[in-house]
């Protein structure tokens, strides 16, 4: 990559040429003389490792094309010029806050357009992709999807890729740590200039070791200066106009190299005139080219090998069958030999049978339905449950995935995975006769409990009414004995009869309607504290009632819910202070209600939480407090109903609170 001249030299200049060059000189000078006079020195920040342009030798000196180029035009032009040589992204950084005041090296970007005036474009270069040659598909950027590129910090690759949707990198302060990083294996795909990559790769001897696409695209270097300076570029331009073409070739020559051929000569043009050797160089050069393309083909068709084993690897070791159809017949041409192993048939056989043979060849699994499913592949990929045939007759389950794609070059094809789902479908019918058995046994006890309730009533309630008329006719004969074992047989079969009619609630939960409804639960709540009022007033009870959200549920049983908690908070209040209830509502962030029951009362160990919930299961006894052990487990149940959770929690006053959710949805 040759620089391109800014300017015309000198060469081959007539009278007025020259006139015309002095005009020009003379231009420069003045614009030259307008640099601030208070500025001692220029200084112009670069990348320190972009071989043959600008590096480092093994003393750390800097050397190549552009710190000779600078050192002439300071030269040139009389202004010291410091040339600071960096990491890439320190350079720009520099520049950006004012530390420097020229940027070289640097590829024009829309995005650095907005900071930055450019000179004219001095060198073109090209930025394809390095790949490790253990990889293979790797062409232009979208195969670069879900690879990490490897990039120089602030590079304009980085911005170029970016804007490609390629946005996962691993930056590197420099090219050299870069290719030093890819060489370890640290990244497989890198994006670097070309001239480095060239030169640092065969000088670490790894060249072999990558591949290369064809370039992404092809920068161009400029120098630079921020924007609002323009007597500052048009000084710098200046300079540059003093530099001849001849010098600039000197430069690139000495970090370039020369031609190994020498400038011709009279007598070696005569020479060259002869058909003898222009027989001679055009054979040389056919006999090179064939070699070339011999080894070209060659390299491509191992490179095909490779691939072909690969693939024939994968296909053949993957834990589902695959099938490849014709898509124009339905015909198979190809298996793996997994889909051998699950069906029986051998490859060649597969290619002669119709897809009926290894399905059960019954509607909905026959081969017009087979060929409904690859025809509708065409529109989008098809998955579904299919009824297979192995060769021995047997059935069994499969699950199919079909799509389309192009293989062998651009031809369509029809890819079809299959995949054998026989302990899936037995799991499945197998947790669905539980499912089914565990309904009938539950559906049973609901049904048992209730009956059993219900038949109970009628003798306990004769049991009542006797032992009532009893105790109203015939008390004073009975005795004191006789009247005490009276009130114990009333007090026992009185709470019987409590626990009946619980457990008749309890059964009552999901036998009922299961069509839930909008419920207000402020208006509930209005009516469970007018139902609870002589309760309230009598314990001297003060319930407080936040805004509560509505809800979908059923309302009997909403009512009943709340009733039962805060009866329960009335209930088990504490001695040493009036009992005060709080009942408050929110949606949480998965859109259901949480309601809280709090009480100040006489709280409950964390070790007994769980039991409370069990039916007929009490912590206090009958005198100590009356209860039919039903109201919590009635309560757990009601939040089950709907879907909900109840829990218990300490009050943050002394007391419990309990926390349960309910759907403000229809599900």
């Amino acid at each position: 990559m040759a620089l391109v001249a800014a300017h015309a030299n000198g060469e081959g200049e007539t009278g007025w040429g020259r006139i015309l060059r002095l005009i020009g000189l003379a231009l420069a000078l003045c614009l030259l003389s307008a640099v601030p006079a208070q500025a001692k020195a220029l200084t112009v920040v670069m990348d320190d490792n972009y071989p043959p342009y600008v590096f480092r030798d093994s003393e750390n000196r800097l050397k190549g094309i552009l710190p000779d180029l600078w050192t002439l035009w300071s030269r040139k032009t009389g202004i010291e010029l410091i040339i600071e040589a960096t990491d890439w992204a320190e350079a720009q950084r520099r520049i950006g806050a004012g530390e420097a005041d020229i940027i070289d090296t640097l590829f024009r970007t829309p995005e650095r357009d907005k900071f930055f005036d450019f000179s004219s474009p001095y060198a073109t270069i090209p930025v394809p992709i390095y790949f490790s040659a253990e990889l293979s598909g790797i062409s232009d950027v979208p195969s670069l999807r879900g690879f990490t590129v490897g990039v120089k910090d602030g590079d304009a690759c980085i911005e170029y890729l970016r804007d490609r949707a390629i946005d996962s990198f691993r930056r590197y302060s420099s090219y050299d740590t870069l290719i030093d990083a890819a060489a370890k294996g640290e990244v497989k795909t890198l994006c670097v200039d070309q001239p480095p990559a060239t030169y640092l790769m065969i000088k670490k001897g790894v060249h072999d070791r990558f591949r290369t696409t064809e370039p992404l695209y092809s920068g161009e270097f400029h120098w630079a200066i921020l924007k609002n300076r323009e007597e500052l570029k048009a000084a710098v331009e200046s300079g540059f106009s003093l530099i001849s073409a001849a010098e600039r070739r000197t430069i690139e020559d000495r970090w370039q190299g020369q031609s190994i051929t020498a400038p011709m000569s009279p007598e070696l043009l005569r020479n060259l005139r002869t058909s003898g050797l222009a027989v001679l160089a055009f054979g040389l050069l056919l006999t090179a080219w064939v070699w070339a393309l011999r080894r070209q083909v060659a390299a491509r068709t191992r490179d095909l090998a490779t691939s072909e084993s690969r693939f024939r690897t994968i296909f053949d070791n993957i834990n589902d069958a695959i099938f490849i159809h014709d898509a124009e017949s339905g015909a198979i041409l190809q298996v793996n030999r997994r889909a051998e192993e699950m069906y029986g048939w051998t490859a060649d056989e597969f290619r002669t049978l119709p897809v009926e043979r290894f399905s059960q060849g019954v509607a909905p699994y026959d081969q017009e339905h087979a060929l409904d499913r690859i025809a509708r592949s065409a529109i989008e990929p098809q998955v579904f449950e299919w009824y297979s045939r192995h060769k021995d007759g047997s059935l069994f389950w499969t699950e199919v995935g079909i799509r389309r794609a192009c293989l062998d070059g651009d031809v369509e094809r029809v890819l079809v995975v299959v995949r054998d789902i026989s302990e899936r479908k037995e799991t499945e019918e197998k947790l669905t006769r539980t499912v089914e058995a565990l309904t009938r046994s539950n559906t049973d006890l609901e049904s048992f409990a209730y009956a059993a309730s219900h038949d109970l009533r009628e003798p306990l309630t004769m049991v009542v009414r006797y032992s009532q008329f009893l105790d109203s006719r015939h008390r004073e004969s009975l005795g004191h004995d006789g009247g005490e074992a009276l009130g114990f047989i009333l007090k026992g079969v009185k709470q019987m009869m409590r626990q009946v009619e619980g457990l008749l609630d309890y059964a009552r939960i999901d036998a009922g309607d299961r069509r839930l409804k909008p419920v207000d639960t402020q208006t509930i709540l209005a009516e469970v504290l007018d139902i609870l009022a002589p309760r309230i007033s009598k314990a001297g009870a003060e319930v407080d009632v936040s805004p509560l959200p509505p809800i979908i549920g059923d309302q009997l049983q909403i009512t009943q819910l709340f009733q039962n908690l805060i009866g329960n908070a009335i209930k088990y209040r504490s001695a040493d202070r009036p009992p005060r209830v709080s009942v408050s509502g929110k949606i949480l962030s998965d859109g259901t209600a949480e309601f809280r029951v709090c009480d100040n009362g006489i709280g409950i160990e964390p070790s007994y939480r769980e039991q409370v919930f069990v039916i007929f299961k009490r912590l206090h006894t009958q005198d100590a407090v009356p209860g039919g052990g039903i109201g919590l487990a009635l309560c757990k149940r009601i939040v089950e109903h709907h879907a909900g959770r109840i829990r218990i929690e300490d009050n943050a006053g002394g007391g419990t609170c309990f926390v349960f959710t309910i759907g403000t949805t229809a599900t």
